[in-house]
């Protein structure tokens, strides 16, 4: 069976970050905690290599606990710190939460595997300086390794990556979506029908993070929540015509169902 995908044009995606900090900006520090609090857990790996796995597996849990406190406020309900944590008690969705985390580790080492193969030259370069190779020089060692089309292949790559999972955790934890690679391709479907829209978010997003530089990237407390924000409106534009809220969402567990409430786009 088919999952309908709505089509918007280019301009819908300003709405979409208009919509995101019209929402952040109700309870802006509780939404800048989740961020901050999820961006510690995915820097947990450089501490130590056990750390990849429990930030690989909570990621998707934290995401779809994010969206639940954006859709506490669409239904004029109060975000809590902890509506973060919520998808991890939610009988009847963890497992595919779970089975979304082991595919996007599966994603990140496929990825990894293609960068070794396309960019084995510049890693045996890397390998090869001496100890007194100046930062200049490394550098110009790794371009003179490194060819466009090994760059292009790879950027395609982790991009068609990115945009398989983008949409994922929302369809399975709101939608209850069983079949992860339905998923996978409905979000790919997603952007393909909104390239546009999706294409002008991504650019303001980015053009306020490059202005952020100047100030420390102190800014992108900010920006970053809102961009997670209008990202997962532009899901339900897409995805959901209706809004579920916590209590439905617990309601629709246990008799399969996945809607309640209007959305408009």
């Amino acid at each position: 069976m088919s999952t309908p995908i709505r089509t918007f044009k280019a301009n819908m995606g300003i709405q979409w970050v208009k919509a995101g900090w019209e929402i952040f900006k109700t309870q802006p520090l509780t939404f800048m905690l989740m961020y901050i609090f999820m961006a510690v857990v995915s820097l947990l790996p450089l501490f130590a290599p056990v750390f990849h796995l429990i930030a690989a597996l909570s990621g998707p849990f934290l995401s779809a606990g994010f969206y639940l406190a954006v859709i506490n406020k669409q239904t004029n309900k109060a975000a809590k710190l902890a509506d973060i944590f919520d998808p991890f008690a939610a009988k009847g969705r963890r497992l595919n939460l779970f089975r979304v985390g082991i595919y996007q580790m599966a994603g990140a080492l496929l990825l990894t595997m293609v960068a070794g193969v396309l960019f084995s030259d510049v890693a045996t370069a890397i390998e090869s300086a001496g100890p007194n190779t100046s930062p200049e020089q490394l550098i110009q060692l790794v371009a003179s390794n490194m060819n466009f089309l090994e760059v292009a292949l790879f950027v395609i790559a982790q991009s068609t990556v990115m945009m398989a999972f983008a949409f994922v955790v929302p369809q399975v934890f709101f939608q209850g979506e069983k079949r992860i690679f339905h998923a996978m391709k409905c979000s790919l479907a997603a952007f393909y029908h909104n390239v546009g829209a999706l294409t002008v978010f991504g650019l303001v997003i980015a053009a306020l993070i490059v202005a952020s530089i100047p100030l420390s990237m102190i800014p992108a407390i900010i920006i970053m929540p809102v961009a997670m924000i209008g990202f997962f409106v532009s899901f339900q534009a897409m995805f959901m015509p209706t809004i579920i809220d916590k209590n439905e969402l617990e309601a629709h567990k246990s008799n399969g169902q996945s809607d309640a409430g209007r959305f408009d786009a």
